[in-house]
């Protein structure tokens, strides 16, 4: 055994031990503290500001010009004299998910090649965005630029929902502000921007769970199932609504049919994508064929991805991106999550531990940052453990270098995908 494969042994058992042990409160704190003392305590109570959500959603605006701003300044400088849209398409164009959703977004899933190249193999990605984009392409709107402006205003609304979940589970302006500081200053999230389903994502998961801070079990269903037909973790917010249950039966509640709802919309947005892979392929799990063969995607516990992508880790642009950046990840994930296992509300932070587990439960894990991006556990529970101002300013400050690191290394086309 190498130096190499030892240390990503150690590596894997250290997220294992975090791991674990978070897990261990968090199920601790949920069965074993006072009614009063559980998750969803006290929400209604604490009710969002107007003006914290008018301000969540002027800084979400300015944030997602500024990224726009940024993506162009970097396409145009590879290709001059070209306009910068048409720059930006052409920078991004060929190694980004993007196109494969706009593609689907015209043509839709098919078992041959009858739109457009390698057709066959785009049932692993799901299908709510492309559904979304469909009647702009059947009206000939030009894809690229209609899915940006939607994820832009995805973006804002998303960032909206987080401060008011935050501001409920704080009952502080200022604590919520800096979550969703956190959120958009996390590298990656320039990807909110791009009409790819990152900021779909986003607001869907806190609609979700601000719906069911608001005891809207129906209202939850509805975005739980959207969000489970946008990307696989969404079927994680069935789990929540579990946890959910749990809380409100501890607090002394009846059981209510209408609970119900938040747990079988994700189950049967799953369903409904299942189907597709049954109807155009004549097996529901086809997409996981094409996982395997086509990407050498393999499910695997999450420890066993920080032992493989650690054999990754060299000098050069994939080393470093691929290999460190996402082992080092993975890492802080489950640290950040540790450390806050005490104070974060145990249902956040069990649905958070869940995130971390299948998002980053892949043999071949190249996309680990941008799958952070869709845990919402993440920005409150760096929220949690800051509470003086130096502190969410030097937070925020390494936040921003990052940033730039990664943007820098994306804008110079390193294996970021």
């Amino acid at each position: 055994m190498t130096t190499q494969q030892m240390a990503g042994l150690v590596l894997a058992a250290a997220c294992t031990v975090l791991f674990v042990y978070a897990a261990a409160v968090g199920l601790a704190r949920l069965f074993r503290r006072p009614a009063g003392e559980l998750p969803g305590a006290g929400r209604q109570a604490a009710r969002p500001d107007a003006r914290g959500q008018r301000l969540a959603a002027a800084g979400a605006l300015l944030w997602a010009l500024a990224m726009l701003a940024a993506l162009c300044a970097a396409a145009c400088a590879q290709y001059p004299g070209v306009p910068p849209l048409q720059a930006v398409r052409q920078a991004l164009c060929g190694g980004l998910d993007a196109r494969h959703y706009l593609d689907l977004a015209r043509w839709g899933y098919g078992a041959e090649e009858a739109g457009f190249a390698e057709q066959y193999l785009m049932i692993v990605f799901f299908p709510l965005w492309p559904w979304l984009l469909r009647p702009f392409a059947l009206l000939g709107a030009d894809l690229w630029l209609t899915g940006t402006l939607l994820a832009v205003a995805l973006t804002a609304a998303g960032t909206v929902l987080l401060y008011r979940c935050a501001f409920r589970l704080f009952g502080s302006g200022r604590a919520a502000g800096f979550a969703c500081a956190v959120q958009l200053l996390l590298p990656g999230s320039f990807f909110f921007v791009l009409p790819q389903t990152e900021a779909l994502f986003f607001c869907l998961n806190f609609a979700f769970l601000d719906a069911m801070q608001r005891d809207k079990p129906g209202q939850a269903g509805l975005f739980g199932l959207l969000a489970s037909l946008c990307r696989a973790n969404g079927v994680l917010l069935a789990g929540y609504a579990v946890l959910w249950w749990v809380a409100e039966l501890r607090r002394g509640r009846r059981f209510s049919a209408r609970w119900l709802l938040p747990a079988a919309g994700p189950a049967a947005g799953l369903a409904v994508y299942l189907g597709i892979n049954w109807a155009v392929y004549g097996n529901a799990f086809q997409f996981t064929v094409y996982q395997r063969e086509h990407w050498d995607h393999s499910f695997c516990l999450f420890p066993q991805a920080v032992a493989i992508m650690s054999r990754y880790i060299s000098a050069d642009s994939l080393g470093i991106f691929i290999g460190l950046w996402t082992v080092v990840l993975i890492l802080l994930e489950v640290l950040l999550l540790a450390l806050a296992a005490r104070r974060l509300p145990p249902d956040w932070l069990l649905l958070g531990l869940a995130g971390v587990a299948m998002m980053n439960g892949q043999t071949w894990l190249i996309s680990a940052q941008r799958y952070a991006l869709g845990m919402p556990a993440l920005a409150p529970a760096a929220a949690v453990l800051t509470k003086r101002r130096w502190q969410r300013g030097a937070l925020l400050a390494v936040l921003a270098v990052l940033w730039g690191v990664y943007f820098a290394a994306f804008a110079g086309h390193a294996p970021i995908y």
